[in-house]
This record gives structure tokens, sequence and C-alpha cells, in this order.
């Protein structure tokens, strides 16, 4: 017998809002695991960046339903599209301990939760990788959804730091472990730069990073 929860409240398809299952069959196609490549160069060397899934409006519900509405079906998919990137990626790069992008405080705020940090937290414990969420801003930024790809590059340049006691891990006499950076989306790349360029300043190695999504850059 179905739920008195699931009679009132039906289950939606997420990208479309049909009737039905958590995400129909025709949404399905944009939201298909493939892995798709891209590059980030920061302070001279280059970084693989792996994502499951193309970037698309059914894409963008799936990531709003998410972060801001914590719909449990959509942090299942995005939890899929990272855990598929990240078995590649450290099949072919290597493992190394994850590490969230930070969310800016008011973000936090308004969503009850850290959705990187719970994202990472519990892909590490899925495929038994270790997490740290060492980076946090130390300056205000703006949203950077509305903000063209020289904006975005201005708006986060120099805006994460290393909290001391992570960064304490690399002191003389510890082996420090190799970092691997999670995102939920690249659009131009300029968030992982500034996320490895704080780490690399540190004096970690950074083997490069894993998102959900990736979305053609922005001009």
């Amino acid at each position: 017998m179905r739920s008195l929860s699931e009679i009132l409240f039906p289950s939606r398809c997420i990208g479309c809002s049909k009737l039905g299952i958590s995400i129909c069959s025709e949404c399905r196609r944009d939201w298909h695991l493939h892995i798709y490549k891209r590059e980030v160069s920061v302070l001279g060397s280059t970084y693989p960046v792996l994502s499951a899934v193309q970037y698309s409006p059914i894409a963008s519900r799936v990531l709003l339903s998410a972060k801001e509405s914590q719909i449990a079906a959509a942090d299942l998919l995005v939890a899929k599209g990272l855990k598929h990137s990240l078995e590649y990626f450290i099949n072919k790069y290597g493992i190394g301990t994850l590490i969230s992008v930070p969310s800016r405080k008011s973000a936090v705020r308004k969503r009850g939760r850290d959705f990187l940090k719970t994202m990472t937290t519990e892909l590490g414990l899925d495929l038994n990788i270790s997490t740290a969420a060492p980076l946090s801003h130390h300056r205000k930024v703006r949203d950077q959804s509305q903000l063209n790809i020289a904006q975005r590059s201005q708006n986060i340049s120099g805006a994460f730091a290393v909290s001391s006691q992570f960064a304490a891990l690399n002191s003389p006499g510890n082996i420090a472990p190799n970092l691997i950076v999670i995102d939920d989306l690249i659009t131009t790349g300029a968030t992982l730069q500034e996320a490895i360029r704080a780490l690399r300043t540190a004096g970690f190695t950074v083997l490069g990073a894993v998102t959900s999504c990736t979305a053609k850059p922005l001009r």
C-alpha cells in the first residue's frame, strides 16, 4: 500500500514536473552519465577537470533542486554524477583527499546546509576516501551566476584561503596528501582555478578536479 505522503505528494520529474518517477526517460536523456574532460591552468600548470553531465535546462533544474530546494532525488542524481566522474578520475590520475569548494556564508545560511561539503563528505564515505573542507572565503564575493567570464575571474581571484590547521599537514616531517577538488558545476573554471591556486600556494599537490556537470564556457 502506498504511504499517505505518496498519495498527498506524488512524485514528479525534477526536469519537467510530470507525475511519475524522479526523472522521466525523456529528461534523463539530458542527465545521462558520460565523461567530459576540460582543463584549467593555474600557476603555470594544467589540471584535468572531469564531469559526468553536459549542462542543459534539465541539468540546471536538477542542480537547483538539490542546492536550493534540498530535494533528495536531486541530491542523489548529483551524487551519482560526482561518483561517476570521480571513479574515472581516480583510475586515470590517482587517488587523493577530496576537497569541497567553499560556499558563501550567506548561501549556507539560506540553504541551511553547506551543499558541497555535504555532497563531498557523502561521496568520501561511499568510496572510502578521505575528505576535508579547508577552504573558506576570506573576503566577500558576488554570486557568480550573472557574471561574464572576465567578471567571474576578477570576482573570485584571491578569495579563498586554506585553514591553518589543514596547512599544517604540509609542514616538515608530515606526508601531505594529494588533493582532488570537488564542485557541482564548471562553467568558466574560475572557481576551480581559485581553489587550486589557494591549495597550491599552501604547498599541496593538486591532481585536478571533479564536477557533476560541465557547461560551455561563457564569453
